[in-house]
């Protein structure tokens, strides 16, 4: 289940731009409900017309960043200091510091931010020199610490939604810190209720590369290269062997009266699975392989598989939050295709068709209501988005951006939505160039205010590093870093108005958080000593702790 979020760490792929002043699109339905964008009334400044919707285009990227200190719980940040095997514990109301020793070389930190719904403040850290994570829980009275029991060479782990179970595995597509690999199939269950912490190692499918829950927290799916193993954590009582369940042929075959079909398509373990995502109540698994116009859809209950022939290249597969339907993106046909779960699996009427001729259909992203989604390429080169209504029977609304996309995330309500852009080579500084050539080579971003349609492009000084939005989704913050050229900054963005506020930064930024019971946001910073700047996000006033990682001074 591909999750996008602004809140602490950065980015996967998804925001789109706006219909500027002038730009109107030529909207009309067909007698059944399909909506035709008519775009040529646009004006185009990167890609003439459909016929370019993939003709010699590489595969759609989606970019994930993933920074693994500092984290916020509640109230409290936490930050890893592997020199000093200890982890900083700083009260973003009061900035005083404790420094807590953890384990050996802890490194890889995540915080647990609610259990059963209740904001919390606990964080679960991973020392890389032993086969141990140190689980830090902070009340009032101070932080208590439990070692847990964890597999070799970790470096990745899953908190489940109701903050009772998390998942730590290694992911060999991550850096590891020079740690040597440790198990390719093997994951630790951590409980982390109080007074019942305890640690399972299980064997699972080979190498695994993401993990979901369902949507009670209580059943968790390890999405490796096998398939896709179930932790019904309830049932696990000690060490186990669970059994995957395969996208592949070679190992599970559908049965006749399941009411499925294998598509007359056979998959082999050469053809990796991509875009693997798991519905919310944990019955079905789907995926997409590349150069591929099938799809697979597991029945993770009756352990049965199913081929779906969509007649042409899958560039993008998602499934809704809700997981109701699933949009998969046609690039060679400039269409979007809407297909309801279970109904759509094995009924091809069902699946509602979105055609946007005209436009390069690469990849899509949903917002996290399911409510609505914008359609862009980070393939081509194009400087355009479409949005589209999901909820209801507004057409689709094509949206002018002046840069090309290079990755899209919707804000948790998704009435935003921040666009990362590419930029063309060569220097924005060379004389004599225009404008328009300016603007491509710079670094940037836009914001889109959806009710309006309306977006802003906002150039950069530096490339667009980690952001996070606030709980509410009032504003905003973006850091900038480049060292070279000495640029250390964030800028705080108020989303009702999109307006930018920079902040100037004593060292080059890292990671950005929100820290809900204090409203205010945390900017992580590379020094010698440690540096923090927290940000009240309504205000905008700040201040900086620096030394937490030597003697726990504070600067104003």
């Amino acid at each position: 289940m591909k999750q996008y979020t602004w809140l602490g760490v950065g980015l996967v792929a998804a925001v789109a731009g706006t219909v500027g002043c002038g730009d109107s699109s030529s909207l009309g339905a067909l007698p059944d409900g399909r909506f035709i964008v008519d775009a040529g009334s646009v004006a185009r400044t990167d890609l003439g017309t459909a016929a370019a919707a993939d003709v010699g285009l590489p595969p759609e990227v989606e970019e994930q960043r993933a920074f693994e200190t500092p984290q916020a719980g509640s109230r409290y940040v936490y930050v890893a200091n592997p020199r000093r095997d200890t982890v900083a514990v700083i009260d973003s109301r009061t900035l005083a510091i404790t420094s807590v020793e953890a384990g050996d070389g802890p490194t890889y930190l995540v915080t647990v931010p609610e259990r059963d719904g209740t904001p919390i403040d606990e964080a679960l850290v991973i020392n890389v020199n032993a086969t141990t994570a140190t689980l830090l829980r902070t009340t009032a009275a101070g932080t208590a610490t439990v070692q847990l029991p964890i597999v070799a060479g970790a470096n990745a782990v899953a908190v489940a939604p109701n903050g009772h179970y998390a998942v730590v595995y290694l992911d060999t597509s991550r850096p590891n810190q020079g740690v040597p690999a440790g198990s390719f199939q093997e994951v630790a269950v951590l409980r982390l209720d109080p007074g019942m912490e305890r640690g399972l190692l299980l064997s699972v499918g080979f190498r695994p590369v993401d993990v979901v829950f369902s949507d009670d927290g209580e059943t968790g799916f390890v999405v490796t290269e096998d398939g896709v193993s179930i932790l019904r954590f309830a049932a696990l009582t000690g060490p186990a062997l669970v059994p995957t369940v395969s996208f592949y042929d070679d190992t599970i075959v559908a049965p006749v009266d399941a009411g499925v079909s294998d598509g007359g398509m056979t998959l082999s373990r050469d053809a990796r699975a991509q875009d693997v995502s798991v519905t919310r109540d944990g019955r079905y698994a789907i995926a997409r392989f590349a150069a591929s116009s099938s799809m697979r859809v597991v029945d993770l209950m009756r352990r049965s598989v199913q081929t779906i022939d969509l007649g042409t290249e899958i560039t993008d597969l998602d499934v809704s939050p809700d997981g109701t339907f699933a949009l998969a993106a046609l690039r060679n046909q400039s269409r979007v295709l809407r297909i309801p779960i279970p109904a759509g699996f094995t009924d091809p009427t069902q699946r509602r068709p979105i055609d946007l001729p005209g436009e390069v259909v690469g990849s899509v992203t949903m917002s996290p209501d399911g409510a609505r989604a914008l359609v862009y390429s980070t393939a081509a080169m194009t400087e355009r988005a479409t949005l589209l209504d999901l909820a209801g029977t507004a057409a689709p609304t094509v949206l002018r951006l002046r840069k090309s996309v290079r990755a899209v995330a919707f804000a948790p309500g998704g009435e935003s939505a921040l666009i990362v852009h590419g930029r063309s080579e060569g220097s924005p500084a060379e004389p004599g160039i225009d404008l328009e050539a300016q603007i491509d080579r710079s670094f940037g971003y836009s914001l889109l205010n959806v009710a309006e349609r309306f977006t802003r492009l906002q150039l950069t000084p530096a490339e667009v590093g980690p952001f996070a939005l606030v709980p509410g989704g009032t504003h905003a913050f973006v850091l900038l870093r480049d060292d070279a050229r000495r640029v250390a900054l964030a800028q705080r963005i108020t989303l009702a108005s999109l307006t930018i506020q920079d902040i100037a930064l004593g060292s080059p930024p890292a990671s950005v958080g929100a820290v809900p019971a204090t409203q205010r946001a945390f900017i992580g910073q590379d020094h010698p000593e440690g540096r923090i700047t927290f940000v009240d996000w309504n205000t905008g006033s700040q201040q900086s702790i620096t030394g937490f990682e030597l003697n726990s001074r504070i600067v104003e």
